[in-house]
């Protein structure tokens, strides 16, 4: 089989790394070459470019191709999700996958082991699947259903800011898990944690509210000194968070309401007056 990895940043290398101990036809694709035809594309590209990337691809109409989605994020002024945007850029058949999980994309880089959720709608080929990215040190569990994966991943990485947010401003670890916990709630609320299950959700929750190796974690810690740009500026890489806190507002929960609130007041100044005032209300 041909494999491209739409992406080449942190994660899609990541990702090359595990898919080509196994497989010898794994290429990258990028954004100054053509995407090529293959027969299972990995799509790592940040959410708010994905669509403009893949309607410039040409796909194959004679076969069914496989997709497996590695990003995370909701899209900018339409709200959808990775699945969504996937099925309306591509017109051709296709089996749909997503890969979700906590990951760090250094220490899969460094063979640490690792298992993240393979979700999947109706159909499942799990031996393909499990011959593609199963390694000694890369596990997957497989789990039916893709939007509420996909969600859970996009909404964690706005509560990843809001735990950033608390450590900047001095909060130590009682406070953070009261964040974790609160963003537990309010994710049980939105999604249905029992068909997802603990790795796809919870781990990868508090995988990314806990350590400096998450950018949103740390775009959370930077704002309350910087403003957003400037906050961007020291982390040099995408934060997916930020494009996703865009959509928070639909599920009108109170966490996600703070962090939006935050990120479009911009002013570091009021942060520690506006998480005070979050925390009183819980």
């Amino acid at each position: 089989m041909k494999i491209i990895i739409l992406g080449n940043g942190a994660w899609g290398s990541a990702i090359f790394s595990v898919v080509s101990k196994k497989n010898k036809d794994v290429s990258y694709w990028d954004e100054k070459n053509k995407i090529e035809l293959a027969d299972v594309y990995i799509v790592c590209l940040p959410v708010q470019v994905m669509r403009n990337a893949l309607k410039r691809a040409k796909f194959d109409n004679n076969k069914k191709i496989i997709i497996i989605n590695g990003s995370k994020g909701i899209e900018r002024k339409t709200n959808k999700l990775p699945y969504e945007i996937i099925k309306e850029a591509i017109l051709c058949d296709f089996d749909y996958y997503n890969l979700i999980g906590p990951s760090f994309s250094m220490e899969v880089k460094d063979k640490k082991p690792t298992i993240v959720n393979i979700g999947y709608k109706e159909r499942c080929n799990r031996k393909l699947i499990k011959e593609l990215l199963v390694t000694n040190y890369f596990r997957i569990k497989f789990t039916k259903g893709v939007k509420e994966l996909e969600l859970s991943s996009a909404l964690k990485n706005v509560y990843a800011i809001a735990c950033g947010i608390c450590d900047g401003l001095g909060y130590r670890y009682n406070t953070r898990i009261l964040i974790i916990s609160t963003a537990i709630v309010e994710l049980y609320k939105i999604i249905n944690l029992k068909r997802t299950g603990i790795i796809g959700t919870i781990g990868d929750l508090i995988l990314t509210c806990s350590s400096n190796e998450s950018r949103n974690f740390k775009f959370g810690q930077l704002i309350t000194k910087y403003k957003v740009e400037e906050a961007l500026k020291r982390i040099g890489a995408t934060v997916e968070g930020l494009g996703t806190v865009d959509s928070v507002k639909m599920f009108n929960k109170p966490l996600l309401n703070f962090v939006d609130d935050v990120i479009k007041t911009d002013n570091p100044k009021k942060i520690k007056c506006k998480f005070d005032e979050f925390l009183n209300k819980l």
